[in-house]
């Protein structure tokens, strides 16, 4: 079934950070459908390569808008679309009222509304008939009144921080869009702990492009030491510390290791001390940040992908990172935390181990036991892959979104 004239919107677009999003548009459109892409800022880390540069030069960045051509927009749907406009600006007064009338939280909202008056007169001339919208958070305060100004309905995903964090007006957002989609059976959980529909809400995964018939690793000689890895933005709630303790701890075994950390971040510096102070800068290396190709490439190198996530001192954590899915993808064994949607993908014992978060002595326990059953891990490994097909593949969930687009009305 071809579906209508589709926009998106997300908070940063093309990003390094969520090329999940990009490779959902992508996806969408190679199966026949028309994407119109929408960003609410310039990407700081814009995905590298000719097709992500193509897809940034027809994207929209709603905060370079002034207020004036907000304002402009505004005021022709005033006068072309009555209906529209009285539905908005009773949902913004609602909202603010909510919120608290003397808030900055409320002048936010009207700030946004103002942003959505603009791309909802952009969605009209083009005659976009659905929003879908990645984040639970700005993206969908803009969207949700840029829908209601177009006079169209839309949909949107929660991820992670966008409802952990900031669950501003969830119960709002979920009533008022034709569906609500979460990554994660503990995203709708935590959705529904703030008032949410959960019959409103579906899940759909954020994917990858999966391959059950993968090329074997070649194996290399024992000798070799085994290759820990694990890639993410260096903040406190990816607990690349406990997997530095974990490393202090197997220095003291018998295993012959090293651990690769790629990704940038704030916490930097400090990691680096606390390698030094461990003695460990002969086995711990840090190879800042790559594009994704390349972070693709250096993942098949590795014996065990290793994500210690954590939640952190505000309550931010990872919803289910892709960058497990794409380990997975390509038969490497996985290690990580009992967290989030995490066992919803790593299953202990069937597609990877998990450990408790922020339990370094478990981590290390559990690295050692993997290379201690090289034919439990490689099944492990295979079963993974299996999961992935089936169930996280990018494909399969751009069907069920597409089955939840043309089901709007």
């Amino acid at each position: 079934m071809t579906t209508k004239r589709l926009a998106y919107l997300a908070p940063e677009l093309p990003s390094l950070s969520a090329t999940f999003v990009t490779n959902e548009i992508w996806t969408l459109e190679a199966m026949g459908e028309e994407i119109h892409p929408y960003s609410i800022h310039k990407p700081n880390h814009a995905a590298h390569g000719t097709k992500a540069a193509a897809l940034a030069s027809r994207t929209h960045i709603l905060y370079e808008h002034n207020i004036k051509s907000n304002l402009g927009a505004l005021k022709w749907i005033a006068f072309n679309h009555k209906r529209s406009m009285a539905k908005a600006t009773a949902q913004l007064a609602f909202d603010v009222l909510k919120t608290g009338l003397f808030r900055k939280v409320a002048l936010k909202l009207v700030y946004q509304f103002l942003h959505g008056a603009w791309l909802a007169r952009d969605m009209r001339d083009k005659n976009i008939e659905h929003l879908h919208i990645h984040f639970a958070h700005v993206p969908t305060q803009i969207g949700m009144y840029a829908a209601a100004l177009a006079g169209i309905p839309f949909t949107f995903m929660a991820h992670a921080n966008d409802i952990f964090e900031r669950p501003l007006l969830i119960k709002e957002k979920i009533k008022r869009s034709h569906k609500t989609v979460s990554i994660s059976n503990f995203n709708i959980k935590v959705m529904a702990k703030h008032g949410g529909n959960t019959d409103k809400i579906e899940i759909v995964r954020c994917g990858v492009e999966s391959n059950l018939n993968l090329k074997e690793r070649e194996s290399e000689s024992t000798s070799k030491p085994v290759v820990i890895g694990t890639l993410g933005r260096l903040v406190e709630k990816k607990g690349i510390d406990t997997l530095i303790e974990a490393a202090a701890s197997l220095a003291k075994s018998s295993l012959d290791f090293r651990v690769e950390i790629a990704g940038d971040g704030p916490l930097m510096d400090d990691l680096k001390a606390k390698v030094n102070a461990a003695n460990l800068s002969g086995v711990v290396s840090f190879l800042g940040s790559m594009p994704h190709t390349e972070a693709l490439e250096w993942i098949k190198t590795l014996d065990t992908f290793v994500l210690a996530g954590k939640m952190d001192q505000n309550g931010d954590m990872d919803g289910i990172p892709v960058v497990l899915m794409e380990a997975m993808n390509f038969g490497i064994p996985v290690i990580s935390t009992k967290l989030s949607g995490i066992p919803e993908l790593v299953i202990h014992k069937q597609t990877g181990r998990l450990c408790p978060p922020a339990d370094a002595e478990s981590l290390a326990a559990a690295i050692q036991d993997l290379f201690r059953s090289p034919e439990q891990t490689a099944w492990y490994a295979e079963v993974a892959k299996e999961r992935i097909v089936h169930e996280f593949d990018l494909e399969v969930n751009a069907k069920r979104l597409l089955h939840i687009f043309n089901k709007a009305a």
